[in-house]
């Protein structure tokens, strides 16, 4: 259906790539001249001239649909049929004959995916300015899950679609993990960087990624592929098979696929050299406020301070620093220099980041997608779709430390003879000691996502000039962690305690008046003292599991009622209900946030959605001088939530095209995303482990302290206002040029946030004092507990420009094509209880965003050979810009390119060779160092740079 002006569409999708047999495994290839109202358009003419040439679909223009894609709308093929037929657009609902939209749209098309050769979501999406990839890593939870953040402002608040339906959140947090999503089935990507909640309803703040996948494919097609880093490790298999076939006299169309993607091994942080030095974020402990040195600094070699693998007496006086080794062995515990709380620079202490530090967690998933379609009648369609998914994640975390915090009494029957004196000589009832318990093991994470997506619907004519669809989903999602080798802090504590029982041997002192307990005395004076049955009392598994549902049910009809004097006006209408649940269960320890790492309470929770919209395109004018075409979209949507009540968004859109070689088009809107179940119903949650900088203290010392988050019911909705305007140009004397610019203003008020504990802190240092109600101290007047529990506090500002560029020219007996991508954030501003910060150029923390990043693909054509090299620009700035000039050093960091090359050969139609070399030129990230026992950085954190390094890819594709 609609074959002639998606066949078009299909021809002019790609930036940056040629036409290839490869692009479709469906036959119906073949460019059309047809266009718009006007007769043969620009697009059809430059793609006549040039196959290569790239067409509307960078700047917002067209989709890279073609006769394989799956159509949000179907209409039946008749003879009638207009060439110029209308295609529907992500951002909008409104069928368009002039392939035009007022919101910027960037697509990727399917020869485009092929060409990058990435194995998964995240990878295809990581080239594009506008969006930062977040990773996970280093997480007790969510281990290793890819989301998407259009403009920093987080994952929240993109919308994710799936062949233009709404998606359930993977995870319980929120956000979707994009490892679920199989890659090599991917027929194409579109992404709208503007506010889109009239046309989607919540969620849609920023923008939203469409992903179309591949549900009218012919034939079959293999792909297999293996990558591997220049260093031998980060080693990757993936294998795809697809087939798709017509029946019943081809009325009824079958796909089936699969895809399989393995990488068995953790990367950690010492593998890479500048991994290996230890870098870390410390205080200085000779600042002071006025003797011009920095505050704090970011230096290799930074050991721990306060516990050693045998143990390390950390109480004040002569027994302090005497270590205990193998067998009980004493020493004196050497310290370096910029000795605080946690850290020292230097000496014989242990720096577990090189060790235990995660730069990529281990990785198992496995794709399942299936779609059957059948024309009931020539004007109605039934499908039914099923996608189902499963990864695997897991990362190590850290050794059950005791960061100096373990308490001895004199009575302990494992206290060393000598130690004991000590302790008689000089008056002390107690002494501390720190340790990294190596027996109790390290903390062993893996997530698994379980995915299934049952999506059912009917489309087809309404009447003369209307189509109508309605859809049925249903989704359930399983999110499961669980957390091996983990304390349970309480059961510890009791076994530190330890006395002589009336048999003479050590036991617990809770067993003198509870018998029956259980506990086992722990002996922490040496190297592997404590006893197997000490650790086995002491240590277990923790298990969080969330079950999600969603069931979504949509009408939605579109067409022409009437025309004006210049065009048709179209009409798109929905009406949709939502209901979305999380229950999330968890082991009894965890229920009571009883365990050292990933204890959550348990909770249920539900939210009822109901929504109906209208979007009218209204065209004003039309072949006129210096008005070739001019458009208004109006858009409105009410939306009815059962915890928040109701809200009308609505946007304003206009198209002015001058020529066929300018054209003007701008938005205004007002959006809104409601709080999702775990920000309004989850229990609290206490986590311990850490590491802060106490700004309030003497030296500015660290401290390791406990988090404590949860939801808040009475969250109430945030509400943006977004304003985008921007030029298309195409100049007719430049044949396969084209530019766009657009500027984008995004104001959100009652932004629902959950800070960092160490960003907590540092706001209610600079005078919030709401933030300082959430900082608990004990009588010692060191903190012991961060809550970053969610509020309606903030209020969220940004502002840039957005730049797209092409150009494709015959060199040779091929083509080349030049294609820039580029965004600019001139802001990012977080207002809180009166405390305000630009993060735009800042480098770390929670809406970290350089000012300037780009992506510059160059693609040479000739025949069977395509050669691709990809340049990305991640721009330098600032730590942290709320530092003064002696708050840190260094403070300033340089940006980072990043070069990528890739080649394909089509040995026959149906067999295909290609490889890849990543980050050729093996550009190691900025130190970007935390204040972090393991963490591997901030740089790692952000997911703007390459880890691993030099890394290459091979792969074969075969068609049948």
């Amino acid at each position: 259906m609609r074959n002639s002006a998606k066949a078009l569409l299909l021809a002019s999708a790609c930036m940056t790539c040629p036409a290839t047999g490869w692009a479709q495994a469906s036959p119906q290839e073949a460019p059309s001249a047809a266009a718009g109202p006007d007769g043969p358009g620009k697009a059809a003419q430059v793609q006549a001239a040039n196959p290569d040439a790239p067409t509307g679909a960078m700047i917002g223009q067209v989709p890279p649909a073609d006769s394989s894609a799956p159509a949000l709308e179907q209409q039946p093929e008749t003879a009638a049929q207009a060439p110029d037929q209308d295609v529907v657009v992500t951002g909008s609902r409104l069928a368009r004959s002039t392939f035009e939209t007022p919101t910027p749209v960037t697509s990727i098309g399917e020869r485009q995916l092929q060409a990058k050769a990435a194995t998964s979501v995240p990878d295809l999406l990581r080239d594009l300015p506008a969006l930062r990839p977040n990773r996970n890593n280093g997480s007790a939870t969510d281990v290793g899950a890819s989301t998407f953040n259009i403009r920093s402002l987080g994952p929240t608040r993109t919308l994710l679609l799936i062949d233009g339906q709404r998606v359930l959140n993977s995870s319980p947090t929120g956000g979707f993990d994009l490892n679920l999503l199989p890659a090599p089935l991917i027929r194409r990507l579109e992404v709208v960087t503007g506010g889109a909640s009239s046309v989607y309803g919540s969620d849609a703040v920023t923008g939203v990624v469409n992903v179309f996948l591949d549900s009218k494919m012919e034939g079959g097609r293999a792909d297999v592929q293996s990558t591997i880093s220049s260093r031998g490790d980060t080693q990757t298999i993936s294998a795809s098979l697809a087939y798709g076939t017509k029946f019943a006299g081809d009325r009824g169309h079958l796909v089936v696929a699969g895809s399989y993607f393995d990488r068995p091994d953790i990367l950690y942080q010492g593998t890479r050299e500048w991994g290996a030095k230890g870098y870390t974020l410390i205080p200085n402990s000779t600042y002071t406020a006025t003797n011009g040195q920095f505050r704090q600094l970011i230096v290799p070699n930074v050991q721990l301070a306060q516990m050693t693998y045998g143990g390390v007496i950390t109480t004040a006086g002569a027994l302090k620093n005497i270590q205990f080794g193998p067998g009980g062995a004493q020493s004196r515990f050497v310290q370096g220099t910029n000795i605080s709380s946690v850290w020292m620079q230097g000496g014989e202490g242990l720096s577990l980041q090189p060790e235990l530090g995660v730069l990529i967690p281990s990785n198992q998933r496995l794709n399942g997608y299936a779609r059957l379609s059948f024309d009931l009648t020539p004007a109605l369609e039934f499908h039914l779709d099923v996608l189902a998914a499963r990864t695997k994640q897991r990362q190590t975390n850290v050794y059950n430390y005791n960061n100096g915090d373990i308490t001895i009494r004199r009575d302990n029957p494992f206290l060393p003879a000598n130690i004991l004196a000590g302790m008689i000589a000089n008056n002390l009832q107690t002494i501390s000691l720190g340790r990294l318990n190596t027996e109790l093991g390290i903390n062993d994470n893996t997530t698994t996502n379980t995915y299934i997506r049952t999506s059912g619907g009917l489309s087809g004519k309404l009447f003369e000039g209307f189509t109508w669809d309605g859809n049925v989903n249903y989704t359930h999602a399983i999110y499961d962690n669980q957390s091996k080798n983990n304390r349970n802090n309480a059961r510890w504590t009791l076994a530190l305690d330890a006395v002589t029982g009336p048999n003479g041997q050590p036991i617990c002192r809770s067993t003198l008046t509870n018998p029956n307990n259980g506990c086992v005395a722990a002996n922490v004076f040496g190297v592997n003292t404590v006893s197997p049955e000490a650790v086995a009392y002491a240590a277990g598994t923790s298990f969080i599991k969330a079950y999600s549902t969603q069931f979504d049910a949509n009408l939605n009809t579109r067409g022409s009622p009437f025309s004006t004097w210049a065009a048709p006006v179209q009409v798109a209408v929905s009406a949709e209900y939502r209901r979305e649940t999380v229950n999330l269960e968890s082991d009894p320890i965890s229920a009571v946030n009883g365990w050292r790492q990933a204890s959550s309470a348990p909770y249920r929770g539900s939210v009822d959605v109901k929504e109906a919209s209208i979007e009218v395109g209204i065209p004003l004018a039309r072949d006129v001088k210096f008005l070739k075409n001019l458009e208004l979209d109006l858009a409105g949507r009410y939306v009815d939530y059962s915890t928040s009540g109701g809200t009308f968004v609505w946007k304003v859109g206009g198209n002015w095209s001058v020529s066929n070689a300018v054209r003007f088009r701008g938005t205004y809107s007002r959006d809104f995303r409601a709080p999702t179940v775990n920000e309004l119903f989850a229990a609290t949650t206490l986590r311990q482990g850490a590491v802060v900088l106490d700004r309030f203290s003497t030296g500015n010392q660290s401290t390791v302290t406990a988090t404590a988050s949860g939801g808040n019911r009475d969250l109430d909705p945030e509400s943006a206002h977004t304003v985008t305007f921007g030029v298309v140009l195409r100049p007719d004397f430049l044949r396969g040029f084209q530019f766009s610019v657009d500027a984008f203003d995004i104001k959100l008020d009652d932004a629902i946030s959950v800070l960092g504990a160490q960003e907590v802190i540092d706001r209610c240092f600079a005078g919030g004092t709401d933030f300082c109600a959430g900082i608990t101290r004990n009588a010692a007047g060191t903190i012991t507990t961060v809550r970053t529990t969610t509020f309606n506090a903030q209020t969220l500002k940004t502002r840039g420009l957005d730049f797209e560029a092409s150009f494709t020219q015959p060199v040779g007996a091929g083509n080349l094509t030049v294609a820039q991508l580029a965004t600019y954030v001139d802001r990012l501003i977080t207002v809180s209880n009166g405390v305000t910060v630009d993060t735009a150029g800042q480098l770390t923390g929670t809406n970290a965003t350089p000012k300037w990043r780009t992506s510059t693909t160059l693609t040479y054509s000739n025949g069977p050979l395509l050669l691709r090299a990809l340049g990305n620009f991640v721009g330098g700035g600032r730590y942290d810009n709320t530092y003064g000039p002696l708050d840190l050093d260094p403070q300033h960091f340089k940006g980072r390119f990043y070069l990528d090359l890739s080649a394909q050969y089509d040995v026959t139609d149906h067999f295909q060779i290609y490889g890849k070399m990543e980050n050729i030129t093996n550009v190691d990230p900025p130190l970007l160092a935390e204040n972090s026992v393991i963490r591997a950085g901030a740089a790692n954190a952000s997911g703007f740079y390459d880890v691993i390094g030099r890394n290459y890819g091979v792969g074969v594709r075969v068609k049948f």
